[in-house]
């Protein structure tokens, strides 16, 4: 794929004081490689945006993405490897806005194997051992993670399944702190209950158990962690789900965990620390599809508890989107998003609103354009934080990928 892009923007620098106009060109090439049948199966994708800030705002930025997963099924239904990788931005400091200069390098890696075995008609058990390497450009908190999972499930009934699960994981962190102290290991192991239960128009599952934490220097502490999920499909056009759950986690898996699933979270709200949090999450989502109008409400609660830094805080979230093809080529979209945070140590609220509205027109079946205006601005009672802004993004993309505004 290769595309073009062009934004203005009326504050760039996402300041109250001194807002600063721009028009920002931007450049995008990318490429994708799948396959989806057989034993080995494969996703990998590249894609480069170059933006070129024409009142030099900034200085010219490069953004590069890589994803990249493999799935090797060696004996089928018993065995296979796994391999990954994932480059990416992602934001220094969370509470911050999200311009250039607050944005970082990360990479993720990740290796492994799926061991299943049937013990009989009923019963099955799982092995999952695991390597995970954690790099963060800016941040000192590097990290390699060992992993070992395993699951017993018992069919109890044809629609109705039970089980126990365990695992374990070290976390080896490769740098020293800000004193030149190297940062101490950390070790998470839970045991837990787990249940599915599906029905004509539903399905329920969850996860109950404990986690207990043990640090290199003898601290240990031990909590509850589970989840509960519950999926509904409300008529032929609506389904409804929502997600409750609570664990003693590191901050590198939690954000990586609401990268895979977006529902329950927003990566970027994670603070990137050497602390064990606790991330409790409540998620809402509601989606109708009708003949012609797509829509889907949604609705998070997340508070994190660090261990030692004084980043605890509560992040609330609610989005709402509308979708509506106004011709067989031409389909136009509304949205509204709200967030609120606030951090407990300094007493600072933000509130954060974004509207919006775009067109996607498609030229062939290979060349498409996109074309929103967007309004946001945060309101937080540290006055510094303050904004607002009004963008115009238009872009025109052949093939593959799309371009990444800001």
């Amino acid at each position: 794929g290769i595309g073009l892009g062009l934004e203005y923007t009326d504050n760039a620098t996402l300041s109250q004081d001194e807002a600063v106009e721009d028009l920002i060109t931007i450049g995008f090439v990318g490429a994708r490689l799948s396959e989806n049948e057989g034993s080995l199966k494969y996703d990998a994708s590249a894609a480069l945006n170059k933006q070129n800030y024409v009142r030099d705002s900034y200085e010219d930025q490069r953004y590069f993405n890589l994803g990249a997963s493999a799935d090797w099924e060696m004996i089928r239904d018993r065995f296979n490897w796994f391999l990954g990788n994932r480059y990416s931005q992602r934001p220094v400091n969370s509470l911050d806005a999200n311009t250039p200069d607050n944005i970082q390098d990360s990479n993720v890696f990740n290796f492994g194997a799926n061991i299943r075995y049937p013990l009989s008609a009923r019963q099955s058990f799982s092995l999952t051992p695991a390597f995970r390497q954690y790099y963060y450009e800016v941040q000192s908190t590097d990290n390699k993670q060992y992993s070992l999972a395993a699951s017993w499930n018992y069919q109890m009934f044809r629609l109705t399944n039970v089980g126990l699960s365990f695992s374990t994981r070290k976390i080896d962190f490769t740098e020293t702190d800000l004193s030149g102290q190297s940062i101490e290991d950390t070790t998470f192991t839970t045991l837990g209950f787990t249940f599915d239960i599906q029905r004509a128009h539903s399905n329920f599952s969850g996860r109950l158990g404990s986690t207990n934490v043990s640090r290199e220097n003898g601290d240990e502490t031990t909590g509850f962690s589970g989840f509960l999920y519950w999926a509904a499909d409300l008529s032929s056009r609506s389904t409804f789900n929502t997600r409750i759950s609570t664990e003693l986690t590191d901050t590198s898996t939690a954000s990586l965990t609401s990268v895979e699933d977006p529902t329950i979270g927003n990566p970027n709200d994670v603070q990137i620390t050497t602390d064990v949090i606790r991330n409790s999450i409540v998620s809402l989502a509601y989606l109708r599809v009708d003949g012609t109008l797509k829509s889907s409400i949604s609705a998070n609660y997340n508070e994190q508890d660090y261990s030692e830094s004084p980043l605890d805080r509560i992040n609330r979230g609610l989005r709402v989107q509308l979708n509506y093809p106004i011709t067989q080529l031409l389909y136009g979209g509304t949205y509204v998003n709200y967030g609120h945070t606030k951090q407990f140590f300094s007493g600072r609220i933000d509130e954060n609103y974004i509207f919006g509205g775009n067109l996607n027109y498609r030229f062939t079946r290979k060349l498409n354009s996109v074309f929103d205006v967007r309004y946001r601005r945060r309101e937080s009672n540290n006055d510094t934080q303050n904004y607002k802004e009004f963008s115009v993004f238009a872009s025109l993309v052949y093939g593959f990928g799309s371009v990444r505004g800001r």
